[in-house]
């Protein structure tokens, strides 16, 4: 808006439930309005400071942007950059593909993905920035992902949406969020382009993962998690385990946020369901626009939670994988580097746990021993603690619980032991994770 300096300005801006929006004076530096300036949803009562002003329900994250990130990654080592498609008006669809080129592709894990399907939800794209940078950073976490990972990434899947500032939709008004069952004559450039890449990728091996990023009015984080019925008890337990894992590392992530549904194949995740099936964990991942936990009262949300966000939902994504074998080490209770007594393993897939198994004490006392080669350094040791797949579960489950610091003085065997209180006792992995000065 122009003309405004000194103005009392009310706007009503429909269709719109917005809380506390962001202003600028230069189109860069955003800030939330203040509380008393958006007492009711979608409205601004303000006095402006300067003649012009750019209003925003989050701090824009522009296709400008997207193209001067793309260029910055690009350029580094270990990026491979790729047209996959054009959008509806010819714009690039683009994917990085990254990981270690000195190491075998063999046996690593594949993790795709994409973001920004509905342009006006621009935390997702400040959240899977900041989960770029770390992929690409320095840091001994990222080196270890990319050692055992191929990462495809997609940012931007709907260009010309982003462009042309709409909400939900591509250039022709159609929603290609949910374009993926439909013939192919009424299926939108930007979804062949995403299905013709995957086929791609996927035509020697499924992926392991798919994340799909978004953004929701919502006042809290979420993953939709597909329920049993619609897929099977076992799925719905690896997904709920990604869904613990993030919530164990994020002050703004609580079990009662999760959300669940039934997979459908007008979804990303039910076209990849009916393809590979249990093979592939693909979900959305969705982050709010106003505060965390439905609590006005506690942290707001901004491009730097996001980055924390992004950080704790990549320490989620490499616990499941077991993707940092030299800073994060996990010795699942039911591998063979575990020897046990008076314990019956579990396979009762209404609990989250690792693996395929859990054990559960046959009586107080049952013992149990991890038994693993640990490079010299100092750790913090922590244990899972078993709980249930439920839509909410008491905070204390289904999260790492630390039980010891441990000082590891050379290479070699580390050993550690558990005894059970009592008969029922649940165990199952261990973590070691390796402190840095």
């Amino acid at each position: 808006m122009e003309g405004v300096k000194g103005k009392q300005i009310f706007l009503n801006i429909k269709n719109s439930e917005a809380i506390r929006p962001v202003y600028s004076y230069d189109g860069v530096n955003f800030q939330r309005f203040e509380t008393v300036e958006n007492i009711y949803k979608g409205t601004v009562n303000k006095i402006f400071e300067r003649d012009t002003v750019y209003i925003s329900h989050f701090i824009p994250y522009p296709y400008s942007r997207h193209e001067a990130k793309l260029k910055e990654w690009k350029s580094l080592a270990g990026v491979k950059h790729e047209v996959i498609g054009h959008s509806t008006l010819g714009l690039p669809i683009e994917m990085l593909t990254v990981t270690d080129n000195s190491v075998s592709d063999v046996g690593k894990k594949r993790v795709w993905i994409h973001g920004r399907s509905h342009p006006s939800e621009t935390p997702a794209s400040w959240h899977l920035e900041a989960m770029i940078e770390e992929i690409l950073s320095d840091s001994p976490f990222a080196k270890e992902l990319r050692r055992n990972t191929i990462f495809y990434l997609v940012p931007f899947i709907n260009p010309d949406g982003v462009k042309g500032g709409y909400s939900r939709s591509s250039s022709t008004g159609v929603n290609i969020e949910i374009n993926w069952d439909r013939p192919d004559s009424l299926t939108m450039p930007e979804v062949k382009t995403l299905k013709a890449a995957l086929e791609r990728v996927t035509k020697d091996k499924p992926l392991d993962l798919l994340l799909n990023m978004h953004s929701q009015i919502s006042s809290s984080v979420t993953y939709w998690i597909h329920t049993a019925e619609s897929t099977t008890s076992e799925f719905l337990k690896e997904q709920q385990l990604l869904s613990a894992l993030t919530i164990n590392y994020t002050p703004f992530y609580r079990p009662q946020d999760q959300s669940f549904s039934a997979i459908a194949p007008r979804y990303v995740e039910g076209w990849i369901w009916d393809r590979f099936g249990e093979k592939t964990l693909a979900i959305t991942f969705e982050t709010p626009y106003t505060y965390y936990n439905q609590d006005k009262d506690g942290p707001w949300v901004s491009v730097d939670n996001l980055a924390q966000l992004g950080y704790s939902t990549l320490l989620a994504v490499s616990d499941l994988l077991d993707l940092d074998k030299e800073n994060r080490i996990i010795a699942d209770a039911d591998d063979n580097r575990v020897s046990k007594r008076n314990w019956e393993v579990s396979y009762d897939p209404s609990s989250i746990f690792f693996g395929d198994t859990f054990l559960v004490s046959k009586k107080e006392g049952s013992s149990l021993k991890y038994k693993l080669n640990l490079k010299k350094g100092v750790y913090t040791l922590y244990c899972w603690k078993v709980g249930p797949t439920a839509e909410s579960y008491p905070a204390e489950t289904n999260r790492w619980v630390k039980r010891a610091k441990v000082i590891q003085r050379r290479d070699g065997n580390f050993t550690y032991r558990i005894k059970s209180t009592n008969p029922g006792e649940k165990a199952d992995a261990i973590l070691l994770v390796k402190e840095f000065e």
